[in-house]
């Protein structure tokens, strides 16, 4: 990337989720607003509770710190952070409530035109990402939408609640046109329909994944791109001895499309298999439950993940039919470690650097787990695959390749 090309670049990064604690989306979000400042790009945020990228002193909350410690200090200073008032916050989906995107036009316009920010990359699918797309047209600037799931996932029970949900955004959003995403039950299709709609505004449509690409494409989302996250620096851990158990990280939302509890019972049935000692689980956040050889540890701040992760030979994710590409995955693998998934679509995701399960239940992990843990050897290959996975998808090559879908439109 010239750097002529960087320095005359500013990106807006726009996000209606809080940065004070640090999701998947927002950890993307952080990382790709690190990786351009890293380079020379400027980079103006603009999100609810924008200013806990910056560390603040005596602030003890772990979610602002881990914001905070996404990022070093250096590259921190060089990223303008803009808040928007809050109105509060939306039950359940515990979403900043910003008023609707007509309301929050004129900030947006001002905050463009104040730093001559020169394209937008929005990371949501609600009002402050709306009025984005709006000001950003009307302004001629590149506008790009990064697709964090395109497969929401409610219980079938909600499905009543599908015309509320609808409702709620087209006031929000001011959106009351376009496709409507199909194949489901009506409440998960409405807030698939969220997503769509706002991707059909944006020039380019960002997927961290292919599948998820190809989905969008699917659904008449225009022109989607498959565009990694960024993956952390490479910090790789030597493979540990065979003498030890067999050491797996679970790291997750303790929702229920994550399944944690498929792991839970995967490792029931290896230590019924091999008895205790042999394999251990970590899981980082949720409450403690009696399971032989596994360890809660509850809430951990990203710093603690990153250690955890260095001293397990792998880390599972057990979703089935809905992640597009799991931050933690990107982890992994900038640690040299595989992940074992439990989603045959994920395994074609990732490649060699992934372990499918034979079958997506408990059975199935549990039947990989003990062949594992029997040959460490098996583990060899997609630790290679892992880095070489993050090789590729490291700072300066997201940027250059973010930079050249800008210039295209």
């Amino acid at each position: 990337m010239r750097e002529d090309d960087a320095a005359a670049t500013t990106v807006l990064l726009v996000c209606d989720y809080s940065l004070k604690y640090l999701g998947g989306a927002q950890t993307a979000f952080v990382r790709q607003a690190e990786a351009l400042a890293s380079e020379g790009v400027g980079v103006v945020v603009l999100a609810p509770d924008a200013d806990a990228l910056r560390p603040q002193p005596g602030r003890a909350d772990a979610g602002e710190a881990d914001a905070a410690a996404a990022a070093g200090p250096d590259v921190l200073a060089r990223v303008v952070t803009v808040s928007p008032p809050r109105r509060g916050t939306i039950p359940v989906l515990d979403l900043p409530l910003l008023g609707r995107a007509a309301v929050l036009e004129p900030l947006v316009a001002a905050t463009i035109r104040r730093h001559r920010v020169t394209a937008i990359v929005v990371h949501s699918e609600f009002a402050l990402a709306a009025a984005a797309l709006s000001v950003g047209r009307r302004l001629g600037i590149p506008v790009l939408h990064t697709v964090h799931t395109f497969f929401w996932r409610a219980p079938a029970v909600l499905a009543p609640f599908a015309p509320v949900v609808s409702a709620v955004h087209s006031r929000l959003t001011g959106i009351r046109g376009g496709d409507r995403a199909t194949g489901s039950h009506p409440l998960n299709n409405a807030l698939r329909t969220m997503t769509l709609r706002i991707a059909q505004r944006a020039d380019i449509v960002l997927s961290p994944s292919v599948h998820q690409a190809e989905a969008l494409r699917a659904a008449g989302a225009g022109r989607v791109e498959a565009f990694s996250n960024v993956a952390q620096p490479l910090r790789t851990a030597s493979a540990h001895s065979a003498g030890g158990p067999l050491r797996l990280l679970w790291v997750a939302r303790f929702a229920p499309e994550k399944r944690v509890g498929v792991a839970l019972d995967a490792m029931r049935l290896v230590i019924e298999r091999l008895g205790a000692g042999r394999v251990h689980l970590d899981v980082a956040g949720g409450e403690h439950r009696p399971v032989t050889g596994v360890t809660f540890h509850g809430a951990v701040p990203g710093t603690r993940v990153s250690e955890l992760m260095a001293g397990a030979d792998a880390a599972l994710i057990t979703s089935l039919g809905f992640d597009n590409q799991p931050m933690v995955a990107l982890e992994a693998f900038a640690h040299g470690r595989p992940v074992i998934v439990s989603d045959p679509v994920l395994a074609k995701e990732f490649g060699d650097a992934a372990i499918g399960t034979p079958t997506p239940d408990a059975e199935g992990l549990a039947d990989l787990i003990v062949r594992l843990e029997a040959d460490r050897s098996l583990l060899d290959a997609p630790r290679a695959g892992a880095i070489e996975y993050a090789k590729e998808r490291q700072p300066a090559a997201h940027v250059a390749r973010l930079l050249q879908l800008i210039a295209s439109v």
